[in-house]
């Protein structure tokens, strides 16, 4: 009995972790990767407690460019990578600024978990 207990308990949980994840997820628009490129997005449908963020960039890049002032990127090829970090508010300034000529095509999706 105890057993099933805690299996309920367990399945439980990872249903309302993956669903109130879902719910915070936000994909950038496309825009002209040589342009500098900003966007405050709202999540305040996720709640307040918010404790950390996933930006995750995909696709093709040629050249340099900085996210968030903090993360540069130098390639030239493909590119998928997640950055993770502390967060507590329910908005999130995206910045994105390219050094020099940039070709390619690049998706970011952020997720405030």
């Amino acid at each position: 009995m105890r057993k099933v207990l805690l299996l309920i308990l367990c399945t439980c949980y990872s249903f309302v972790g993956c669903s109130s994840r879902e719910e915070c997820q936000f994909e950038v628009a496309q825009f002209d990767l040589n342009v500098p490129y900003g966007e405050k997005i709202d999540f305040a449908g996720c709640g307040d407690n918010i404790l950390y963020y996933e930006l995750n960039i995909e696709g093709e890049l040629d050249g340099e460019i900085i996210i968030k002032n903090i993360y540069k990127f130098k390639a030239q090829g493909k590119i998928d990578t997640l950055i993770q970090g502390e967060y507590y508010s329910n908005k999130f300034y995206f910045k994105y600024e390219p050094k020099g000529p940039v070709e390619g095509k690049l998706k970011f999706k952020i997720t405030l978990i």
